[in-house]
């Protein structure tokens, strides 16, 4: 018999309570939080073991959660390995470990070197000749420790882009296969998935023929092609994942996998991204419930904001302030999106891109992660709540991939007990669960001797459930264990995380009731692990954030001496140990750069590279430098999500007056030559420019350019403030220069080899910030990187609090920040660059914020406008200003100023005097510096022979046999507007592609056409839909991507399918086509266009323009331009008349559009 009442903190069985009449029934009046009385609504799981699919080894077997390191996500991830070692082994056994382990998979992306959203991702092979190097990616290398861990962990692979010298389906192939063997012979894995097409731009016909090639010189791979008997092996056990769209559930993958054979064996899994819905068809649960495939949710995002501090939000879903862990892109509507995303259309997987944010700040796609990991040089960690929300279902059933003797024991998912009223709006991840309802999934052994059923009550209403179980072996007295988390009443703020907080036992009727309290995640189990270690353990909460400031080599900290940071590149001596695999180390070490990808290209010490390749490279003399590695005439330059020139940073946000120098050099001659250096970087952008508060720029011609950042732009214009020039010997080829920067207070001096050459002062300064370097894409060396303190003023904030803090993460929860009642702290819709996705906003004049702190000073970080308020200050009680004014700025950037006070403790209020205030971060000015200043002499001299050595841009041998008639197709990128056309490298002529034969036993290909009513394909980077096959028209569905700035929808569109190439006129824009594209600014709708479906053009807040060439335009939808910029402009040609009749209010259109021709 089981203890009743176990251990304090672990779990307590509560009175018995039978609630079966209240099933169906709303109780009115139970208080929820802060005293308000909402319904108590309620719900009824039933279990039927018969509904267990214990033969099902693929489609509904649960594989638990996955990881994707992309787009420079895992960038700092190396070095927390490096500096702080035993955080970075606590990190892994935390996701990948115990019997339960959270994350079964890594999916990594195959980079090119160019940006993809957030950064950079290196490539394997710059060139064609270029032997394989994975060490050079963090991705690989947290692979390989996961896999130490979890040996059955699943490693898959895809790509956005190629590298320039990708050119043919055979390349791309190579690429993959080079890759992949290079870390199997380095770590000892093979990867066990791949995405042989371009991630979310399904193309249709052109990637089921593809498809159905890669899969045939997979299987053709032979021992002349892989010498390796266990690699061979292994590799021809690769499965092929396709679709991989976003936004867009089409149908055309489900539909060509019935009618063409071939393709449907070589496809393993279909994955979608963000979208919960299946096809119209119903095509997803066929493809899990009767062809037994897997279906993933292949992307997903995470928690967006700190869940630690969310609960201090006054947002209210629908009437009570506060919502706790859940609400708008909370943790709770992750677990609803892993709910729906099952009961919707049987996604057995779910993979978070990021899950570890490891890069700065201010990063495109900042805090969406579920552990934030961006300060390698002190081991602060954020684990969030929504790993809870995670655990609450991998800790609670046997989770991963069934082996092929379906012997491996993985819990299936049961959708007749799981089910999800939540409800998926028009954006990427919101799905809403905030009016109550039943939302709970339902995974059980294949033995029926066990389950787990999560629920998730994203809402203010209490939860009442009753369960009962049938047709399974379980004990006729079987209890069960039910885990709660949920945010903290008054206690510390994760009091209430991962907590057993009841033993049910049925009634006599065997039903098990149960509440689920307002927002919070629930498991009900049959497991017993009430008193597992691995159940109970607490989760790391983060500690002090130590900030950047070293000695002279960069590696240890020194608050005492001149430095703030630096680095020669050299990294003499230093080592980095060997995990074991169980939480430890080996006690074995590997060298420093070898680990990091060898001594032709290592990752450089906290360095996070936004576009192009940085890495430490051993020049001909014995010297290391950082070396900027994309080069227009050596390796060619890919294409790039957000366009534009190299840039690394590195070092601390909270930095503020401080003098950057580096040492640059041009190798040789090139055009549009440049080195570049930054200070008081914060984000917002790729382009240095305009994402560095100040930058200096040099050309190789000698001329130079100093540039102010400008708030609220993420162009590549930034303002230039001043321009000049040095004799060009100076910046020669291969003559080594130096570019220094220097921020004191508000005044920059810009200087080149030590001499002063602008000088800058700022009303409206940037104050904070990291370092930035630059380039053009040419081989350009840097050396002697040296951030140094300025004697009379303060370096850095000693504190950087989010808007949220109203309380630390201390047991006691000592209080924080202080808001009176007239402001509103939202978590809801904000910005990737807002600070942990929160801010605060006065509703009205008096508004207070008061805090206590130590230091000199106080600024407040937020987007604010000069003239949006005034403000009333008051410091230790005494009047600090009256109507003061704020600064124009962005987020993380600051908006009014407090110094020069006294090094002790002060207690600062700040009022609204008049208009409004935009809080988005506090900060706290430190110590002033009064030691004595460093100089960093510019390194002198020249370099002859440089390059020293190219790539080879050839295959050394034949690895595979060539292919019978290789394919002249060119590889298939997503067409961007926003990216230029690139040189091409030289077209490579080697191949290692395997023979490719056609199978003998395949059916003949159906003889009806799969082009019909329905069929979906990609064209030009637009997704349509036939609308009838038979008059050849079709609607635009959507675009490959919602970034987009313009668009035009063509009059005709162009496929190929099933070999042959359809002509459709495009007639129509869908529903929704273009809703939620943010950035559009211009729209040309093409002269066959009749139909502009229901909210067609929603929220696209930049659109202003509106060209319509058609003439034959009949029907505007509903909303179609509801949210569209009020002063847009709507051009028709001859046809104004006739189509201000079809634009009226019910469309969206305001009278202050205008419709001309």
């Amino acid at each position: 018999m089981r203890k009743l009442l176990k251990k304090a903190g672990v779990c307590l069985l509560s009175l018995s309570m039978v609630l079966t009449s209240n099933v169906g029934v709303s109780a009115a009046g139970i208080s929820s939080k802060k005293g308000a009385a909402v319904d108590t609504k309620t719900g009824s799981i039933v279990i039927d073991g018969n509904d267990i699919k214990a033969d099902n080894v693929n489609g509904l077997t649960y594989k638990g959660f996955g990881m994707l390191s992309a787009n420079s996500t895992s960038d700092l991830l190396m070095d927390y390995k490096s500096q702080n070692p035993e955080k970075y082994a606590e990190l892994m056994q935390y996701l990948f470990g115990g019997k339960y382990p959270i994350f079964t998979h890594v999916k990594l992306e195959m980079g090119n070197d160019r940006n993809n959203s957030t950064g950079a991702e290196s490539a394997t092979m710059r060139t064609k000749g270029e032997k394989a190097n994975v060490l050079r990616n963090p991705g690989w290398q947290l692979a390989a420790d996961a896999k130490k861990i979890n040996p059955d962990l699943k490693v898959s692979i895809l790509r956005w882009r190629t590298p320039a010298w990708v050119k043919k389906d055979e390349d791309r192939y190579i690429w993959y296969k080079q890759s992949i063997l290079a870390a199997y012979e380095k770590y000892g894995y093979m990867v066990d998935y791949i995405n042989p097409n371009v991630n979310e731009a399904w193309s249709g016909a052109g990637d089921v023929k593809y498809t159905k090639k890669f899969a045939k010189w997979i299987a053709a791979e032979s021992t002349a092609t892989i010498k390796d008997e266990k690699a061979l092996e292994l590799f021809r056990k690769i499965k092929l994942v396709v679709s991989d769209e976003a936004n867009v559930v089409s149908d055309s993958v489900a539909e060509t996998m019935k009618s063409d054979q071939e393709f449907m064996d070589a496809v393993d899994v279909v994955g979608y991204h963000y979208k919960t819905a299946d096809d119209n068809n119903g095509g997803m649960k066929w493809l899990a419930e009767v062809v037994d495939k897997e279906v993933w949710n292949s992307e997903e995002q995470a928690t967006f904001s700190n869940s630690a501090f969310r609960p201090a939000t006054t947002d209210k879903a629908p009437t009570v302030a506060g919502t706790g862990i859940g609400g708008s892109g909370s943790a709770l509507e992750m677990g609803n999106t892993v709910i729906k995303s099952f009961v919707d259309s049987r996604r057995g997987h779910v993979i978070y891109q990021p899950a570890i944010g490891a890069y700065y700040e201010g990063a495109q796609y900042s805090f969406k992660e579920l552990v934030s990991a961006r300060d390698p040089w002190s081991g602060w960690m954020h684990y969030d709540a929504g790993l809870l929300v995670l655990a609450h279902i991998s800790k609670f059933a046997v989770t991963g991939w069934e082996n092929e003797d379906n012997t491996a024991g993985i819990w299936r998912g049961v959708p007749s007990a799981s089910k999800a009223s939540a409800y998926q709006g028009t954006s990427s991840n919101a799905v809403d669960g905030r009016a109550g309802g039943e939302n709970y999934m339902t995974l059980a052994a294949p033995t029926k001797d066990n389950f787990s059923t999560m629920i998730v009550n994203d809402s203010e209403y209490p939860m009442t459930y009753t369960l009962q179980t049938k047709n399974m072996k379980l004990a006729a007295d079987q209890k069960l264990e039910l885990w709660e988390t949920r945010a903290a009443d008054d206690g510390a703020f994760n009091e209430n995380y991962m907590k057993c907080i009841q033993e049910l036992s049925a009634d006599e009727n065997g039903v098990y009731s149960f509440e689920v309290k307002p927002n919070s995640a629930v498991t009900v189990t049959s497991l017993d692990v009430s008193d597992s270690e691995e159940h109970t353990k607490t989760m790391p909460v983060e500690g002090e954030r130590t900030v950047l400031d070293t000695d002279a080599t960069g590696d240890v900290q020194n608050v005492d001496d001149g430095y703030l940071y630096a680095d020669d590149f050299e990294y003499t001596g230093k080592t980095v140990p060997v995990l074991d695999g169980k939480g430890g180390f080996t006690g074995e070490s590997e060298d420093y750069i070898e680990s990091r990808g060898g001594q032709k290209g290592a990752m450089a010490r906290y360095t996070h590279t936004l576009n192009g390749a940085f890495e430490v490279y051993k020049s001909g003399n014995g010297n290391h430098v950082l070396r900027q590695q994309v080069d227009k005439q050596s390796t060619g330059v890919g294409t790039a999500w957000n366009s534009g020139d190299p840039v690394t940073l590195i070092g601390d946000y909270r930095w503020t007056n401080y003098t950057a120098s580096i040492d640059a050099l041009f190798e040789r001659e090139a055009e549009k030559q440049y080195a570049q250096i930054g200070i008081r970087e914060t984000g917002r952008t790729q382009n240095l420019s305009n994402c560095a508060g100040y930058s200096l720029k040099v050309n190789d011609d000698g001329t130079w350019i100093l540039y102010r950042a400008k708030m609220g732009s993420t162009s590549t214009k930034a303002t230039e403030l001043l321009t000049g020039s040095v004799d060009v010997k100076q910046v020669a080829p291969g003559t080594w220069f130096q570019l220094k920067l220097r921020g004191e207070g508000n005044v920059i001096k810009a200087y080149i080899n030590d001499v002063l050459v602008a000088t800058y002062e700022d009303s409206n300064p940037i104050t904070s910030g990291r370092v930035a370097i630059g380039s053009g894409n040419t081989y350009t060396r840097f050396d002697n990187l040296a951030v140094t303190k300025i004697k009379g003023y303060a370096s850095y904030y000693n504190e950087y609090i989010d808007n949220m803090e109203t309380y630390d993460l201390t047991p006691e929860k000592n209080a924080k920040l202080i808001y009176n009642n007239r402001w509103s702290l939202t978590c809801a819709n904000q910005g990737m660059f807002t600070y942990q996705r929160s801010a605060s906003y006065s509703t009205g004049t008096g508004a207070k914020l008061t805090y206590t702190f130590t230091g000199t000073g106080l600024e407040l970080l937020g987007c604010n406008k000069a003239d949006a308020g005034t403000l009333n200050v008051t410091v230790d009680g005494e009047s600090y200003a009256k109507g003061a004014k704020l600064w124009v700025a962005d987020n993380m950037c600051t908006a009014y100023q407090i110094d020069g006070l006294e090094d002790t403790e002060h207690t600062v209020s700040i009022e609204v005097a008049s208009g409004g205030l935009a809080v988005d971060a506090v900060a706290v000015i430190g110590s002033v510096y009064n030691g004595e200043e460093v100089t960093m002499t510019p390194k002198v001299g020249t370099e002859t022979g440089l390059p020293e050595e190219e790539l080879p841009t050839e295959l050394t041998e034949n690895v595979v046999p060539d292919i019978g008639t290789p394919s002249p197709s060119p590889s298939r990128e997503p067409e961007q507007s926003a990216v230029p056309s690139q040189e091409p490298a030289p077209s490579p002529t080697a191949t290692a592609v395997p023979s490719a034969a056609p199978s003998q036993d395949q059916p003949a290909a159906p003889a009806a056409s799969s082009v019909r009513k329905g069929y979906s394909f990609t064209a030009q980077g637009m997704t349509y839909v036939v609308t009838d096959a038979a008059k050849k028209t079709v609607s635009l569905k959507a675009p490959a991507s919602k970034k987009l700035k313009t668009a035009a929808v063509p009059a005709m569109v162009k496929t190929t399918a099933d070999g042959t190439t359809y002509s459709f006129r495009v007639t129509a824009i869908s529903d929704k086509a273009f809703a939620g594209c943010s950035a559009l600014k211009k729209i040309t709708i093409g002269k066959n266009v009749t139909s502009i479906g229901k909210e067609a053009f929603a929220k696209d807040k930049a659109l202003k323009k509106i060209v319509i060439k058609s003439t034959g335009l009949t029907k505007v939808g509903k909303n179609a331009v509801k949210g569209i910029s009020a002063k847009a402009k709507i051009s028709c040609g001859k046809n104004v008349k006739a189509y201000k009749k079809l634009f009226t209010a019910k469309t969206g259109y305001k009278k202050s559009m205008k419709i001309g021709k």
